[in-house]
């Protein structure tokens, strides 16, 4: 079952995608009219799912379960993967390389490879202070509030020793 995103409780199973792009405006239509027909009818043992879904900032996906009612199983799970995977198959985009990251700049937002900092360190287009998508997360409550760290603060931290 559909529920509004912000309404999934803090301790909600969540998982995050990052895409390799920002998406089109098209692309953007086409994933969520396609994600809410799929979250709508996802169940787990036959019981429906209270779940939810949003596209941040074009390219992080988060997919999320209250499990307070039925909580998602492999098999749910599995299917949930395997409709992120036809989608970005349709959209030609890379949902599942976890160094895929949003970085948030003052020359604007980028989708890139988390490899890629070094170079835009060393070019001084981002610093220690940068913020960069995290998908290292404990609880749905952090989705909320810590999705983008400054770069010291996350494991990309490595990339900004010289």
């Amino acid at each position: 079952m559909l529920v509004e995103f912000n309404q999934l409780p803090d301790h909600a199973r969540f998982w995050i995608f990052t895409s390799n792009r920002f998406l089109t405006q098209e692309e953007i239509v086409l994933l969520k009219n396609e994600l809410s027909l799929f979250v709508q009818k996802w169940t787990a043992h036959k019981q429906d799912l209270n779940a939810s879904f949003s596209l941040m900032d074009d390219a992080i996906l988060v997919v999320g379960v209250d499990e307070s009612m039925t909580g998602a199983s492999g098999c749910s799970i599995d299917s949930m993967t395997k409709e992120i995977t036809r989608l970005a198959q349709q959209m030609n985009i890379d949902w599942l390389n976890r160094f895929s990251i949003v970085v948030k700049s003052s020359e604007g937002n980028r989708a890139i490879n988390a490899n890629d900092l070094k170079q835009l360190i060393s070019e001084g287009k981002v610093n220690e202070e940068t913020l960069v998508s995290n998908s290292l997360l404990n609880n749905f409550g952090e989705v909320k509030t810590h999705l983008y760290l400054p770069i010291k603060e996350t494991w990309m931290s490595r990339y900004l020793q010289a």
